[in-house]
């Protein structure tokens, strides 16, 4: 699967002009050639892409063609779907290569018939087929009319009897239309998901007591943790995870990463109070996100149990301390060792306390099912202060993993000094003190993925000497 993937070939991406390339379900032994020689009747190809296996580099069986207009990618569509390529016994299933985000339902063929265009307020539905006729069969106008006083708005919708025929008519059409493809109509389940966020938002937003107003109306009964797992579909973004646990008040962390051998994506949210956690276990578990595929959401034992077992031991932490500072009180020669063990121990305990063990969010050093490669095992960080012998440089496309991630898999090859991302950038930097390490980092994961993100990891250019000051 490519789901993982985020390059210029992946299905994510959003294409220009938008619709204009082909995801084909194809014979594994088909090749480039063949496709460019079959399809290269239907307009100008930009890109033939044939995703394969990272182990084998046999054809998974998928091309992605990318044209340069959406009517050659519908031209293509309409001839080519359910054919064959010269010796090959498996007809192609041609389909449009839609962003994930778009909600597949068994009506979203429609979506590429009908067009979003600007009109002006006089006209008419029958001025509008006249003009647009001339492109193919117009289904059905749809002027948008204010509401209350029934005047046209400005606008309208066109259904086309075909993908091809809208197509051309976004390009060919006057471009005072300003023609666009119309975006899909509103399901039931998209009516109902909207209505549950806008009730809890406005919940949140109009308490005068955000705590109490908003416990006493979700109406559950809590265990005292407040944090969640989860587990979901593993080309789910980040982003939109996020907004759905938001719906209910009082989110005050999210963490999520990509599992790939167990091919899901897991998370933990964290909430400010006992409560929201509750409520959005009974909300979001077994919700289908997206429509047909469900996401599963318990409590976090570990978290919980962890916080209670903190709790219990402040006592023995506190009775620790306080021996410790009067034996080193009452001695000549005090024990130093003791002291610094019972202070440091005492901060741990005061740290998971009030930070709510945010460690704990990070995935576990001995389970490197975040990394798409076998890694050796974890070896220390040299010294910050060693000298500089190789770095190498990140590209992490569409943002960074976690720091803590990218730590502990690139000080697997020893050596490390540290490992950095420039803020805002998709970009970073490894510095290694010995050349070797940063080598063999290079050559182990380069087009590896982390928590789910592609990596180019290559050998950077040297550090620039500082800068002498004129003064100097």
């Amino acid at each position: 699967m490519e789901y993982q993937r985020k390059s210029r070939h992946d299905e994510t991406s959003i294409d220009v002009p938008m619709y204009s390339r082909l995801f084909i379900v194809t014979d594994k032994r088909a090749t480039e050639t063949q496709f460019r020689e079959a399809f290269n009747k239907f307009g100008h190809i930009e890109d033939v892409h044939i995703p394969r296996d990272h182990n084998t580099g046999e054809s998974k069986g998928l091309v992605y063609i990318k044209f340069s207009k959406a009517s050659e990618a519908a031209a293509a569509l309409e001839e080519m779907n359910f054919k064959n390529l010269p010796n090959c016994t498996r007809p192609l299933k041609v389909l449009v290569a839609a962003n994930r985000s778009d909600i597949q339902t068994k009506d979203n063929d429609e979506k590429y018939k009908r067009i979003f265009i600007n009109i002006p307020k006089v006209m008419t539905e029958a001025q509008i087929k006249e003009e647009f006729s001339k492109f193919g069969y117009v289904q059905s106008i749809l002027i948008q009319r204010d509401r209350e006083s029934g005047q046209p708005r400005g606008f309208a919708y066109v259904s086309f009897n075909s993908f091809l025929q809208a197509a051309r008519a976004i390009e060919e059409c006057d471009p005072s239309y300003r023609a666009i493809f119309a975006t899909p109509k509103v399901q039931k389940r998209d009516r109902q998901e909207s209505s549950f966020e806008y009730k809890m938002n406005s919940l949140a937003n109009t308490s005068t007591n955000y705590h109490s107003s908003v416990m006493s109306a979700m109406n559950v009964q809590s265990d005292g943790s407040t944090c969640i797992n989860f587990m979901c579909a593993p080309f789910l973004t980040k982003f939109n995870l996020e907004r759905l646990f938001d719906i209910v008040p009082g989110m005050v962390d999210f963490q999520y990463f990509v599992d790939l051998m167990g091919d899901c994506g897991k998370g933990t949210v964290t909430y400010s109070n006992p409560m929201s956690a509750a409520h959005a276990v009974q909300k979001l578990n077994k919700f289908e996100y997206p429509p047909g595929v469900k996401m599963f959401v318990r409590r976090d034992n570990s978290r919980f149990e962890a916080h209670e077992q903190t709790f219990r031991n402040i006592p023995n932490v506190v009775r620790d301390l306080k021996k410790a500072i009067t034996s080193t009180a009452n001695s000549a020669a005090p024990d130093l060792a003791q002291l610094a063990e019972a202070i440091a121990e005492a901060s741990k305990l005061i740290k998971m306390a009030t930070k709510g063990a945010s460690d704990l969010n990070i995935p576990d050093g001995d389970n490197l099912n975040y990394c798409s490669v076998k890694l050796p095992p974890q070896k220390p960080l040299a010294d910050i202060d060693s000298p500089l012998a190789k770095r190498c440089f990140l590209v992490c496309k569409p943002q960074p993993p976690p720091l803590t991630v990218l730590r502990d898999v690139f000080c697997r090859f020893g050596d490390l000094i540290n490992v950095y991302t420039l803020p805002n950038k998709t970009v970073g930097y490894a510095r290694y003190a010995s050349a070797q390490a940063a080598d063999e980092a290079i050559k182990t994961l380069h087009g590896a993925e982390i928590c789910g993100i592609r990596m180019k990891v290559l050998e950077a250019e040297d550090e620039a000497p500082p800068k002498r000051s004129r003064y100097n």
